[in-house]
């Protein structure tokens, strides 16, 4: 198999998919097209790497680089480079409320003795000193919808499922961390909240799902001249325990 020749992926008599190449070259470097079979036994394409004793596989084992350079400018069209696209898209008519696309799924697991940390994966947006750019992200979600949603959206969903906390790890849903040391003035905000649509949104906060009790996340004890309806509980710099106050619309001036 050489560059720039077609794959078509069959599947054998032992229900693996092995790649048959064609004569035809194309403008790709490698082109793999096939029909695959749904279920576990069968993978499009599968890279297995058995790592030996020694040093970490810092490049990883499959390692994609697009790299434009110097003097190769773009030509303008609002669009980037892009180093890795996926599109996983459901084209069958199925039946209601079946079947699912997932454009990756990733996943970091221990199931030796001990490791010093896990990622499922490290994003690193970066602007090298003395370069220019109109916007540094590190991550963009947009959640589109055009059709008919039955149950929710929602732009980030983070589940926490700490089944064992032996250890006594500190267990936060999101964590917000300032590392700057060059001494630069402090960023604007923990938390920016924009609103551009005709509808906005409708709480701050929804805390619908929380038991409210004494002494956790929500309270509901308490009394003072204005009869708040509820508590937020923080962290304070120094360490103690401190509530915000949250008061029922009814009580509005």
């Amino acid at each position: 198999m050489t560059w720039g020749q077609k794959i078509d992926w069959i599947i054998d008599q032992n229900n693996d998919i092995r790649p048959q190449v064609q004569g035809t070259p194309l403008s790709s470097p490698m082109f793999a097209s096939g029909n695959v079979l749904g279920g576990d036994p069968v993978l499009g394409t599968q890279v297995n790497l058995n790592v030996l004793a020694g040093p970490g596989v810092r490049q990883g084992a499959i390692n994609a680089q697009i790299i434009r350079a110097l003097g190769q400018d773009f030509t303008w069209d609002g669009n980037p480079d892009c180093g890795i696209k996926v599109i996983a898209r459901n084209y069958a008519a199925n039946a209601s409320n079946q079947g699912a696309e997932r454009g990756i799924d990733i996943q970091a697991r221990n199931s030796g003795t001990y490791t010093s940390w896990i990622n499922s994966a490290n994003f690193n947006a970066r602007n090298d000193s003395g370069k220019t750019t109109g916007q540094l992200q590190g991550i963009l979600i947009r959640c589109e919808n055009y059709g008919t949603v039955s149950t929710e959206v929602v732009g980030l969903d983070v589940n926490m499922s700490v089944e064992n906390d032996t250890g006594s790890p500190t267990k936060d849903a999101i964590r917000v961390r300032n590392t700057d040391q060059s001494g630069m003035t402090a960023c604007n905000s923990v938390l920016s909240v924009s609103n551009t649509s005709t509808n906005g949104f409708t709480y701050l906060f929804d805390l619908d799902g929380l038991t409210a009790a004494n002494a956790t996340l929500v309270s509901t004890s308490g009394t003072d001249a204005l009869g708040f309806a509820g508590r937020l509980k923080i962290k304070m710099p120094s360490g103690s325990s401190a509530w915000i106050n949250l008061y029922s619309t009814s009580n509005e001036a």
